[in-house]
């Protein structure tokens, strides 16, 4: 509990004596931060100015009593938590309950025994002593409550972040070849259930062995990044999936498309590869870095599986390569 010297008393007498006699009490109590005042608008004035730990408020006084005194303190929700002693002469259990009422915390009938004194001030000041640690420990809880939550939010945003980052390519910031992998599986299903086309585009820089050959392996990271954003220019749809397949290999998910409409964007990204006019003497095609694409679309089916999406895509890139490279093939089954 709290420590007698650390308590803030308040004496309220319009009489000069009984304050005297109280507060010799109360020092020879232990108690030594004590205030007296002749007054219940003295009362006021000192509660709102000062921390008070418990009143000893008289109940007759001119112009406004104990009671009134009391009524004034209790309407407050600061000062309502104070514990207020009434002390008076009169002896009369209606008053007393009165005072009760009003939210006294005890009654004391002058002259009063100092035993009694020591009791119930003792009493009143542990009482507020528990409702003041219960307050702070109730800030405090609040206050960590809010560190949690901030720190929570914080936790959530870091962990968007590495999740946003490991279906990141590390190099060229478009999808990686995990990420590329869940998204066609979404997407494969989602296009069996609603019964859509799905296209698939795989893509690959022509010669790109000979360029890191020949202009080493930093100028050939550059290129593939300058690759992934021209690329990433023409797949602008929201649902389109542009990913680093692996390598010098790129793909391209397109949900809701059909043959023609694959095989436009797929001429889109050759075009743009192409203008971006990366130099490479070492291409047996023109000196500038190209691409070859093939290009699949299917409407899924439970007798088949996305992989057969790849594999015609893949089918469809090696055409094109054998082709002459720099171009778009577009699989065709040769059983239809």
């Amino acid at each position: 509990m709290r420590e007698t010297n650390d308590s803030n008393l308040l004496i309220v007498d319009d009489d000069p004596m009984n304050r005297e006699i109280l507060h010799r009490h109360l020092r020879n109590l232990g108690y030594t931060n004590i205030t007296s005042v002749d007054s219940g608008k003295s009362c006021l004035e000192v509660v709102a100015s000062q921390t008070v730990d418990l009143i000893l408020l008289d109940m007759m006084m001119p112009i406004m009593n104990g009671l009134e005194t009391l009524e004034n303190l209790k309407v407050h929700k600061e000062w309502r938590i104070i514990p207020v002693i009434v002390i008076s002469a009169l002896d009369e259990k209606a008053m007393m309950l009165s005072c009760i009422q009003k939210g006294a915390e005890d009654y004391l009938i002058k002259p009063y025994d100092r035993v009694l004194l020591k009791a119930r001030v003792s009493a009143c000041l542990d009482k507020k002593s528990l409702h003041d640690r219960e307050i702070l420990n109730k800030q405090k809880l609040e206050g960590a409550y809010k560190e949690l939550a901030v720190a929570y939010y914080e936790l959530e945003i870091i962990k968007n972040e590495l999740e946003a980052l490991s279906h990141r390519d590390g190099l060229t910031g478009i999808a990686n070849r995990r990420y590329f992998d869940t998204t066609l599986d979404r997407e494969w299903k989602s296009a069996l259930r609603e019964q859509k086309c799905l296209s698939l585009i795989l893509f690959d820089i022509d010669y790109f062995k000979k360029y890191n050959d020949t202009y080493g392996h930093l100028a050939g990271d550059d290129c593939l990044c300058q690759v992934a954003n021209s690329a990433s220019r023409v797949t602008k749809r929201p649902r389109d999936t542009l990913a680093r397949y692996g390598g010098e290999e790129f793909a391209v998910i397109l949900p809701e498309t059909d043959l023609v409409g694959a095989g436009v964007c797929a001429e889109k990204i050759r075009a743009e590869i192409e203008s971006l006019r990366i130099k490479h003497e070492s291409s047996q095609i023109i000196p500038y870095v190209t691409a070859s694409i093939g290009v699949s679309t299917i409407l899924p089916n439970l007798q088949i599986t996305a992989l057969q999406l790849i594999k015609e895509a893949d089918l469809a890139l090696y055409q094109a390569k054998r082709d002459g490279r720099n171009r778009v093939h577009l699989w065709q089954d040769p059983q239809e």
